[in-house]
């Protein structure tokens, strides 16, 4: 029974439909200073959860990085960014006013989220499996997210994989792989959506005929 074309109703509860949450969805940049609540935060965990999983091994773990930890967190990352050479200046004042830009950037972003897995097979075919299903749950926090009007940016740089800034984080390089980190709020400005290539020039369709 639909209620528009934009939603449906469920059990008598109004929710976005999939495939307008899945063509909707934006990359969000620029956030309101309102935190989200902490249940509405653990509610999205939850319709995460329901992601694809091997073995119903669940193998997402989270930190959540808010209030006075968004500076602290921020300040690891860049840390990282000179450590990678990512950022390539040495002069002083440079440096001095990227840092502020970039503490500037972590403390207008309500949370800042880091989603990670403990090693089975130190990168082996586990590990694979895994990853994928933690990148599902992923997708599935940014939907659950944008349907209850909560933007996300999904950001992975070589940071993730950096030794010192697993330890940085609390974590052991040989134990953990990180994965990616959202910033979470509500949008202050959305977007405009950007065209998808038609999917037709990445498709090969294969009857048994072609495979004998």
């Amino acid at each position: 029974m639909y209620f528009n074309k934009k939603y449906n109703i469920f059990l008598g509860v109004l929710v976005i439909n999939i495939f307008e949450a899945i063509e909707s969805r934006r990359t969000i940049l620029e956030y309101r200073p309102d935190k989200v609540d902490r249940n509405i935060l653990e509610t999205l965990f939850n319709y995460a959860a329901w992601a694809p999983n091997h073995h119903m091994k669940q193998p997402w773990k989270i930190k959540v990085y808010e209030d006075e930890a968004r500076g602290t967190f921020g300040e690891k990352v860049v840390d990282s960014y000179f450590r990678l050479g990512l950022i390539k200046t040495t002069e002083t004042k440079k440096i001095e006013q990227l840092r502020k830009g970039y503490h500037k950037f972590f403390n207008s972003v309500p949370h800042h989220i880091l989603f990670f897995m403990e090693k089975e097979d130190d990168g082996g075919y586990l590990d694979d499996e895994n990853y994928a299903a933690v990148c599902a749950y992923v997708q599935n926090f940014q939907l659950s997210a944008w349907a209850k009007g909560i933007g996300t940016m999904w950001t992975s740089k070589p940071t993730l994989l950096d030794p010192t800034f697993i330890k940085d984080v609390g974590l052991s390089p040989e134990q953990h792989r990180l994965i990616a980190v959202l910033q979470v709020g509500y949008p202050k400005k959305i977007p405009n959506g950007r065209q998808r290539t038609e999917m037709s020039n990445y498709i090969e369709w294969i009857n048994q005929e072609e495979i004998k």
